[in-house]
């Protein structure tokens, strides 16, 4: 009778482990190490589909100088996190489910180690590597897009020593995020060469002689479609490419006609639906984009893209959209003194309506210091009666006066934000939530409005 008992006690310990090693394996777990930082505030947020699907995010608290982030599984391959704790102290990177990375913190460098340590080095010291490159003295466009060369022959040079000691299609991902950030850099120069902008045929030989001969040799694939920045990089390539064959700029509609024609599968799936969630974030013209995205969900395989658009698509309605006037209004600042939206024309402005509930303050505090004052203006409208938190910028009080604003400006929560671009004329409608990645997808759409 032992011998079945102990057979039986053996069977059970031993599931019990695979069990909890099959669980400890569906955990990608991020730790690290921060000196001198007890108690203070850490963040993680994390996309499986960048570009499509919102971040996901957790917080917690230094304990001992130490925190640790458990994140769930995700049917993905790669996984893309951005990780903040306080000051200078933030990492970005990807991490296969399953992963373990810990970082430390040191003043002047950071320690990494793990089983996702390899990828996330690699796109760290390339990143160092570009740094290091210094920037132009004359800061005209031949020389801008030597810059941009030299750094991303600065990158390979890193990527390359990581060649073989990643997995293939993880090494594929880190380098399309890695040089497609640059490149597309690269290719802006087109569109901001000059105040005055430059000729066309100016233009042209910039393109083809100089900036497209140096863009990296990535080959689109469902693989590199993982990689957030690298589908930026073929947005901004897809609107040179156009740009460079109809000799005119592309509206939102020609854009996707573009990329619709010119890719096929997952990454024509994904890349339409980053050009279309970019363009609603915009405030493109909803009637257009409505259109796009009813022939986009038709036609599309990948299921998050779908449920994205699927998602927008059911919220586009009218109201004011991309290029026409913004409504003007009059509100008293801090000291009583009426201010005039037309008091800023030839700046960008960011208007953000707010009441007591707003959490925005901390990521339009670090935006704003992106900028120079003289050409962009942060313009914070209290909707109620309480109490203002200091924002940086421009503080009006609306009180009971709202309602015809609200309804021109088609808001109907808060905290709502509108682009104003440097004409007067509407920006963006319905720019990005500034928590949801710490600011960046804003800060990009305000220094686009800058460059028009």
């Amino acid at each position: 009778m032992q011998g079945p008992r102990k057979l039986s006690l053996l069977f059970s310990v031993g599931f019990l482990m695979i069990v909890q090693q099959a669980s400890a394996q569906a955990l990608t777990t991020i730790s690290g190490r921060v000196k001198g930082g007890n108690g203070q505030p850490v963040s993680v947020s994390w996309w499986s589909e960048p570009g499509v699907s919102p971040a996901k995010s957790q917080d917690t608290l230094l304990q001992k100088d130490y925190f640790c982030f458990r994140l769930p599984t995700e049917p993905v391959a790669v996984l893309f996190f951005y990780l903040d704790a306080g000051g200078a102290r933030n990492f970005y990177g990807t991490l296969r489910p399953g992963d373990s990375l810990m970082l430390t913190f040191a003043e002047d460098t950071m320690i990494l180690a793990g089983s996702g340590a390899p990828a996330c080095r690699a796109q760290y010291l390339s990143r160092r590597a570009q740094e290091r490159i210094s920037q132009p003295v004359r800061d005209d466009v031949p020389s801008r897009v030597t810059w941009y060369r030299q750094q991303m022959t600065a990158a390979e040079d890193v990527l390359q020593r990581y060649h073989d000691s990643l997995p293939a299609a993880e090494y594929a991902v880190v380098r399309a995020n890695v040089l497609g950030e640059t490149a597309a850099k690269m290719i802006a120069c087109l569109w901001h060469a000059s105040p005055d902008g430059i000729a066309q045929a100016e233009q042209s030989s910039l393109y083809q002689q100089a900036i497209r001969p140096a863009l990296p040799a990535i080959v689109p694939s469902d693989t590199t479609a993982l990689a957030i920045r690298y589908l930026n990089y073929l947005l901004q390539k897809a609107e040179a490419d156009y740009f460079m064959q109809q000799h005119s700029q592309c509206t939102d509609r020609e854009i996707y006609e573009w990329i619709k024609s010119h890719y096929t599968g997952i990454m024509r799936d994904k890349l339409l639906a980053h050009q279309l969630l970019q363009s609603l974030a915009a405030g493109g013209q909803q009637e257009v984009l409505a259109n796009c995205a009813q022939d986009y969900l038709s036609m599309v395989q990948h299921p998050a893209c779908k449920q994205a658009i699927a998602a927008k698509y059911g919220k586009i309605k009218k109201g004011i959209s991309k290029g026409m006037p913004a409504p003007a209004f009059s509100f008293p600042d801090s000291t009583g003194h009426p201010v005039n939206l037309n008091f800023f024309t030839g700046k960008v402005v960011l208007l953000h309506f707010y009441d007591a509930d707003d959490q925005l303050l901390p990521s339009l505090s670090e935006i704003n210091t992106c900028f120079n004052k003289e050409e962009v203006v942060f313009i914070h409208i209290n909707c109620n009666s309480n109490a203002s938190p200091k924002y940086p910028g421009v503080q009006l009080h609306a009180d009971g006066q709202m309602g015809n604003v609200l309804e021109q400006y088609n808001i109907s929560r808060y905290p709502a934000l509108i682009v104003v671009g440097k004409n007067g004329n509407i920006y963006a409608t319905r720019p990005p939530d500034p928590t949801a990645d710490h600011g960046a997808a804003l800060a990009d759409i305000i220094y686009a409005a800058l460059l028009q």
